[in-house]
């Protein structure tokens, strides 16, 4: 029986025992490389986030855990509440990275999270090559770099992007172990070290031997269709070696993780999944113009969301691979029923061996469809966006690439037109993405109605990063009056919870204030409108996107400063009037 189309490609499939350099890996790496320059060039753009403050402090203190000779409990004890049921491997590596001084810390931040997401991408060009398709791969990679939502978060996103990665690598690692009848112990030992720094990142990562498992199955339904009793040393070497990789997992996570290292690991593990499983976070957030609870949300809400962030066109491939999938399970149905008729159950030996070597593509529809299934079950406690379910993203290109290339037969006859088309999405998406900068990740697609027609309706700027960029234009604004240079005004801040520990944000030497009505500026975030009922307070300015603004500025009208940021604003009415989406002075 010939291929159904859910395994690789036969050209994926008949150069799999090695890796040559042609086109599709010069493609990828050019596009790689490109991405590179651009995000180590713009890291210091970007601003800082909620939850940057609570993890630049839960790193040097974890790091000290380790440091200090496991005495050192201060981040079980002086950091955040519940910080520590993540695992701080990536905080512990930036901190020291940090420690160096290349640059100032947020920057430094920003590029080691950059780095580590950009890392995770790039595994999709092997994943491809071994699953999908090779080509599917550079497409993958090019709709994960033009997807605003995913790319902005790269460098912001401090525990989100982190796992992300480290769930590429383990998803990775179980393609290679799926290349082989029995997997070789090389790919055995990476897949247990992938699944266990994706645990050891975020206790979701447990979800990788659920991945690895149900492949392995595939692994020994193919050795038992081929083989029958005969396979049973097959079958137990592929136990063994199922074993292994999860016994290096759990030890990978226990070294990594303090929070299992100070009881039983299972235990530890088991209160930190709990936790995140049983969230109380409970407040209101526009999603589609509706109020919605974080812990009351509609089943539909993780689809509806990425309905709304991820590009026009990516969705469009999504649904032809849905669509290209869709019609290759029907006809392996129809013709298993067929089979079945005419032979019985030996009839369907064949059918099971196709989709036992088709483990590899089915891999990358489980890591959509499990986590996304499991949520929308458990209706899990979620908000921000879908930032929880940001390490998903890539696999959906993945799909995405794949449905692409079955999709390339027919776009032959129209080559020019195609290719046209292509390089108007990457002109289209790179304008964009320019456009927003450094809010690349607030962008939203035309069925939401853009950036401009989503604005009220979603939760944009969750992260309130349009505060640092009010704060840079603020800061230039004094600098050039030179207001610095002998005085220190007075700014408050408004992030939800974080007002007080701002410092890091400062480039200049403000005082920290957390009484509007005392600061001499206070700067709003789309999140936290702190100075609304602040009658003494004027608008200087405001950041804005597609002429909708998502942090504002204000002077206090009894401040020395007044004229200085605002000559216009003495004369000015205070207490600006909101209306709508847009602010009146």
């Amino acid at each position: 029986m010939a291929s159904i189309g859910l395994d690789a490609p036969r050209s994926a499939i008949t150069r799999t025992n090695g890796w040559s350099i042609d086109s599709e890996t010069i493609t990828g790496a050019a596009c790689l490389a490109v991405t590179l320059i651009i995000g180590i060039a713009t890291a210091g753009d970007y601003a800082t986030t909620v939850d940057e403050f609570n993890t630049d402090d839960y790193g040097p203190k974890a790091l000290a855990w380790y440091t200090s000779g496991f005495t050192d409990r201060s981040h079980f004890e002086t950091v955040e509440f519940s910080l520590w049921y993540y695992g701080p491997w990536f905080q512990m590596l930036t901190a020291f990275v940090q420690s160096l001084w290349i640059a100032d810390a947020l920057t430094v931040r920003h590029t080691m999270t950059f780095l580590v997401g950009l890392a995770g991408l790039a595994a999709l060009l092997p994943i491809a090559r071994f699953s999908v398709g090779r080509w599917a791969g550079p497409a993958a990679l090019m709709l994960c770099v033009t997807t605003g939502y995913l790319y902005g978060s790269l460098f912001f996103t401090p525990i989100d992007v982190p796992f992300l990665a480290t769930m590429c690598w383990a998803i990775l690692a179980i393609v290679l172990m799926a290349r082989q009848g029995v997997p070789r112990w090389g790919a055995t030992i990476c897949a247990g070290l992938a699944t266990g720094l994706a645990i050891a990142t975020r206790t979701g990562g447990i979800i990788t031997h659920c991945f690895l498992i149900g492949t392995m199955l595939l692994s020994g339904v193919e050795a038992l269709v081929l083989s029958g009793r005969a396979a049973r040393p097959q079958l137990r070497a592929i136990a063994v070696r199922v074993t292994a990789a999860i016994a290096i997992s759990w030890a990978t996570a226990v070294a990594l993780w303090p929070w299992l290292q100070i009881g039983n690991p299972f235990t530890q593990f088991t209160i930190a999944f709990v936790h995140f499983a049983t969230l109380p976070v409970d407040f209101e957030f526009q999603h589609w113009g509706e109020g919605l609870l974080t812990n009351a949300l509609p089943w539909s809400y993780i689809p509806e969301q990425w309905f709304a962030r991820l590009p026009a066109v990516f969705l469009g491939l999504l649904v032809l691979a849905t669509l290209f999938a869709l019609g290759k399970v029907l006809w392996l149905g129809r013709v298993s029923v067929e089979r079945f008729k005419k032979q019985g159950a030996p009839g369907l030996r064949r059918p099971a061996l196709v989709v036992a070597r088709s483990r590899r593509i089915l891999l990358v529809w489980m890591a959509v469809v499990a986590p996304v299934g499991f949520l929308m079950i458990q209706h899990a406690t979620l908000y921000d966006g879908v930032r929880h379910t940001l390490f998903v993203i890539p696999m959906l290109a993945l799909l995405g690439g794949w449905g692409l290339t079955r999709l390339l037969p027919y776009l032959r006859r129209f080559s020019v037109l195609a290719a046209a088309f292509a390089g108007m999405y990457v002109v289209v998406a790179i304008t964009n993405l320019a456009t927003l900068h450094p809010l690349e990740y607030i962008a939203t697609n035309a069925f939401a109605g853009g950036v401009a027609g989503s604005y009220g309706r979603f939760e944009l700027d969750y992260w309130a990063a349009g505060a640092t960029e009010a704060l840079r234009r603020l800061e230039r604004r004094l600098d050039a009056a030179g207001v610095f240079a002998h005085s220190s005004p007075s700014l408050l801040i408004c992030i939800p919870y974080r007002e007080h520990m701002v410092k890091p944000m400062l480039h200049r030497n403000w005082r920290i204030e957390l009484d509007p009505r005392k600061a001499d500026f206070v700067i709003e975030s789309e999140r936290s409108r702190c100075a609304a009922d602040v009658e003494q307070l004027v608008l200087v300015d405001e950041v804005t996107r597609y002429q909708r603004a998502f942090a504002w500025i204000y002077a206090n009208k009894g401040s020395r400063f007044i004229e200085v940021a605002c000559p216009r604003c003495a004369a000015q009415q205070p207490n600006p009037i909101r209306a709508g989406n847009r602010i009146f002075p």
